[in-house]
């Protein structure tokens, strides 16, 4: 899979709401003290999504506002924030930490919001796709 697709597949409809749900579930899992059934239902809804998504032409989402936002302003950085964010609300799930999965979640809509930073700082052509205007 391209950079392009790559990141086209993660604003599709269907992948963001198995990810919603997938993120719901396995906190949830993680509250119960199942870590291990917590990150493999996690992690195999994500690839069943990310596999369906990715077959499709995923094109027309590339002129889309979430498709031209995400082809702009989701470096690789801004995924891990996205990822580190996930990390966190499991951990504080798992040691019923209600603060610490509602700051995990902030740490992953912070990971989303890439592009509002980058708007307030002076253009400097990070997180561009290749061959984008």
């Amino acid at each position: 899979m391209d950079r392009r697709a790559y990141l086209l597949h993660q604003v599709h409809p269907a992948k963001l709401a198995t990810d919603c749900a997938a993120d719901a579930v396995s906190t949830w899992l993680m509250w119960r003290g199942r870590p291990r059934t917590a990150l493999f239902v996690a992690h195999l809804l994500a690839a069943v999504a990310s596999t369906a998504v990715s077959r499709r032409d995923l094109s027309a989402l590339g002129a889309t506002r979430r498709g031209a936002y995400v082809l702009h302003h989701m470096p690789p950085s801004a995924q891990a924030v996205r990822y580190l964010g996930q990390l966190v609300a499991w951990q504080a799930a798992y040691r019923h930490r209600p603060w610490g999965v509602a700051l995990g979640h902030v740490v992953v809509a912070a990971g989303w919001s890439h592009g509002l930073v980058a708007r307030a700082l002076p253009s400097s052509g990070r997180g561009a796709v290749a061959g984008s205007p």
